[in-house]
């Protein structure tokens, strides 16, 4: 499909996420001439003007908008609003529209809104390791004091990433998106209530939260790489850690010390914190998970600090869940 010319305008100088993603966006469904200047002389025959000249894709006015939770939009949320759904019927155009507005405020709320966050002056993160996040990585894009002062190609740079990001986290959407129906027939003809086996490794966390409606699966297995790997699905109740943890006696062992303990012949691995483990035939890894089903209870969990659970629980609690159709 051939992208529709625009020419259109954002400030120069210092560049920050919120106009870097907001002309990735742009890129995504049309074929643009970027204008970088704070000259109002030069912004005013553009076609589209953002983060600059107090119009609609601009955030500095005193009457700035906010979203139902809060947030207040910047140039980037704006721009994502008017031509988010534009974006991802570029991917497909036969997207019921419950499912574009699904991946519409799935990519508003994992993405968009974060660096609407921060380009208004709001603390998005307290990690207690130090993390980058896209607003901080992008920032990391402009040229330094004792740099040449190459701005625009350091501003296409951050574009480029930009751009990556947001087809990826599309991508993934989409992914999520395709693979219901595929989940769906696999919970519905399981055998064993506790246990869902999949034929293709699907994206499974997001569906399976919704139509687990009595909560009884408690490992998910799918191929792999060559192989097959059985995982734990993660609490849903606003609690820590997994349903069931993979037996402790798994715990860090590989190979044949892995084989011993299982009583099969191609185990490969079970990672130490046993979320996940691998084998090399459907047949082990089936083996594997009635052995691990049968293990019983764990009534000892480590301890947390109370800072951490409590954060997580926040965000479980305040995660909207969409119904895919």
């Amino acid at each position: 499909m051939e992208k529709e010319f625009k020419r259109v305008g954002t400030h120069n100088g210092k560049f920050h996420a919120d106009e870097v993603m907001s002309t990735a966006i742009l890129k995504e469904i049309f074929d643009i001439e970027v204008i970088r200047s704070r000259d109002p002389e030069v912004l005013k025959d553009l076609e589209i003007i953002y983060d600059i000249g107090e119009g609609e894709f601009d955030h500095h006015q005193v009457d700035k908008r906010y979203r139902d939770s809060g947030i207040p939009y910047a140039a980037c949320g704006l721009i994502w609003e008017r031509f988010g759904r534009d974006v991802i019927r570029m991917y497909d155009d036969a997207l019921s529209e419950e499912n574009l507005e699904y991946i519409f405020h799935e990519i508003d709320d994992m993405l968009i809104k974060g660096i609407d966050a921060a380009d208004n002056g709001l603390r998005t993160t307290r990690a207690i390791i130090p993390t980058l996040n896209i607003t901080a990585i992008i920032s990391k894009f402009n040229p330094t004091w004792d740099s040449g002062p190459d701005e625009e190609s350091s501003f296409s740079e951050a574009v480029g990433l930009a751009s990556g990001v947001l087809k990826n986290v599309l991508r993934q959407k989409l992914s999520v998106v395709y693979a219901e129906e595929h989940v769906r027939r696999a919970y519905k003809n399981r055998t064993v209530p506790e246990l869902l086996v999949l034929d293709k490794p699907y994206p499974w966390n997001e569906i399976l939260y919704q139509i687990d409606e009595e909560k009884q699966i408690v490992y998910v297995i799918s191929p792999d790489h060559g192989q097959y790997i059985i995982q734990t699905v993660r609490r849903s109740d606003g609690g820590y850690g997994d349903v069931k943890p993979l037996p402790l006696s798994w715990a860090g062992k590989r190979d044949a010390e892995l084989c011993a303990v299982t009583g099969t012949e191609d185990a490969v691995f079970c990672h130490a914190d046993r979320f996940i483990a691998g084998a090399r035939s459907l047949e082990s890894i089936m083996k594997m998970a009635e052995i691990a089903l049968a293990e019983p209870e764990e009534t000892k969990h480590e301890e947390v600090d109370v800072s951490i659970l409590d954060a997580i629980k926040r965000l479980i609690s305040s995660k909207r869940i969409r119904v895919l159709r």
